[in-house]
């Protein structure tokens, strides 16, 4: 019994629009689980037994675009970030930043409660290089896991199956190194629930998506929406009975590639599981919705089911 968590950094629900890619764009994967809809905002609500979409929150109450360095400290904490910060703050955490995630976040909680937990992307030779100057200079997803004492994921993991990359298939990879072979995302997929099988929280992080549409580039946004549907449909179909996965981004972007820049949009907080009446609860409180709210379901489903 696992709580799986996909963040997908960059996806708002857009319109049904041709500058959309999550409408335009095959995902039958996500269609199925979303009552024959795409990824937008129109789609949300109870699409099955099995599946939710809620519209998150993204902008918590602070003015300007969401940002990405707020955004994930509030879903890896379910604190307000840019509330506490004061502001937005784009990119990679400041030192303050950084400390507040450290102190206190999804991780430390469930360890704290005896539930194992881990963190699946795994990180190249390079990062491990990086002078003592740069070490600290890490994304929010890397300073919340390395504050429970864990070591990170390495190269090593990754070829052995114990690891996905951030990418899913390896491509950037193989690009680099004659040594590494491209792997389909069904195997990534499979490779992120062996994990699951040994740990009570998996979390995975894709950051493409957020690549992809501040180039406002639409054959790169083909190749992420594709492939990550596939990813997602291979997961999904394979969840056990008291699994939850919860797919949630930290701010709109790559739904609109008329801009450059991130959006005002609410994200997807999409969850898959068999438990019929927690996405009962969940649904009840539609209308509520934030990116704080991650971490408390996440805690929740632990305690429910372990």
């Amino acid at each position: 019994m696992s709580v799986i968590i996909l963040f997908i950094d960059g996806v708002g629900l857009g319109a049904e629009a041709d500058y959309n890619p999550w409408a335009t764009e095959s995902t039958p994967n996500l269609n199925r689980l979303l009552a024959g809809r795409n990824l937008v905002a129109d789609a949300v609500g109870r699409a099955s037994e099995k599946s939710l979409l809620l519209a998150a929150d993204a902008t918590l109450g602070v003015p300007g675009l969401p940002q990405s360095a707020t955004g994930q400290a509030t879903i890896f904490t379910g604190r307000n970030a840019p509330q506490a910060m004061n502001h937005h703050q784009s990119g990679l955490p400041f030192r303050r930043l950084r400390e507040w995630v450290e102190q206190e976040n999804l991780y430390l909680h469930a360890q704290r409660k005896g539930y194992t937990i881990t963190f699946a992307n795994s990180y190249t030779p390079e990062f491990f290089d990086l002078p003592t100057t740069r070490r600290g200079w890490v994304s929010v997803s890397t300073c919340a896991i390395r504050s429970t004492g864990q070591p990170l994921r390495t190269l090593d993991d990754l070829l052995a199956g114990r690891a996905v990359y951030h990418d899913l298939t390896r491509r950037f990879l193989a690009r680099k190194r004659g040594d590494i072979d491209e792997i389909s995302p069904e195997t990534a997929a499979d490779h992120l629930l062996g994990l699951a099988c040994e740990h009570d929280l998996v979390v995975h992080e894709f950051f493409l998506s957020d690549l992809a549409g501040h180039k406002q580039n639409r054959e790169e946004m083909s190749w992420v929406t594709r492939h990550y549907d596939v990813f997602i449909g291979s997961v999904v179909n394979q969840l056990r009975q008291h699994d939850l996965l919860l797919l949630v981004s930290d701010h709109g972007n790559s739904e609109d590639l008329r801009v450059k820049t991130h959006t005002m949009n609410n994200v997807p907080l999409l969850a898959v599981t068999s438990d019929i009446a927690f996405l009962d609860e969940m649904e009840k409180a539609r209308e509520l919705w934030d990116l704080t709210h991650i971490t408390p379901v996440a805690l929740q489903w632990l305690e429910n089911h372990n």
